[in-house]
């Protein structure tokens, strides 16, 4: 509009018009978006990728090189379409042979090479994934534990019998 090529109408659209104290109490409504209670001009939204938005370099990069080296790849909450995201657990299969977990409510792009599939919400199925997780832990730090404390005592020949010989002097480690 006018001179300025419609410049002030496309930038009013873009700036948040605050809260109202009763929207605040309600939660946003549909459509809208919380601003900052800080500055009062910026938008609060979940720390994510949104279609049209630049990836973080350096975090991409730090994203394949971790996904090359990974043993175990577990994808929650995703079909798996968007580029170069959906690429990280093809490349940790590739490369370092991983397992690929899938945590997801339905089949994906993904599913067909994932090793374990997990079907059902994330919230449901996480914590008890971690439940799992820890028990197996324990379980081999308890087991490492006792073959440590109890070595079986290797059976004497007869020959080691009769040879009466000093004992070694052993290096006990705590």
């Amino acid at each position: 509009s006018g001179s300025n090529g419609g410049k002030s109408s496309r930038v009013k659209a873009k700036t948040p018009k605050p809260l109202t104290e009763s929207e605040k109490a309600a939660g946003p409504p549909e459509g809208r978006v919380p601003i900052c209670p800080a500055c009062k001009t910026g938008i609060l939204k979940p720390d994510g990728i949104y279609f049209g938005e630049a990836l973080n370099k350096p975090v991409l990069k730090k994203s394949i090189k971790q996904s090359l080296k990974s043993k175990v790849v577990i994808m929650v909450g995703t079909r798996g379409e968007v580029d170069p995201a959906a690429k990280l657990p093809l490349m940790a299969k590739k490369e370092n042979k991983a397992k690929i977990v899938e945590v997801n409510i339905g089949k994906t792009r993904l599913s067909a090479i994932a090793d374990v599939q997990l079907l059902g919400a994330a919230g449901d199925i996480l914590p008890k994934l971690l439940h799992l997780v820890k028990l197996r832990m324990a379980k081999l730090i308890l087991c490492g534990t006792q073959h440590r404390r109890a070595k079986p005592a290797k059976p004497k020949s007869s020959s080691a019998k009769a040879k009466q010989t000093k004992p070694k002097a052993s290096s006990a480690k705590a």
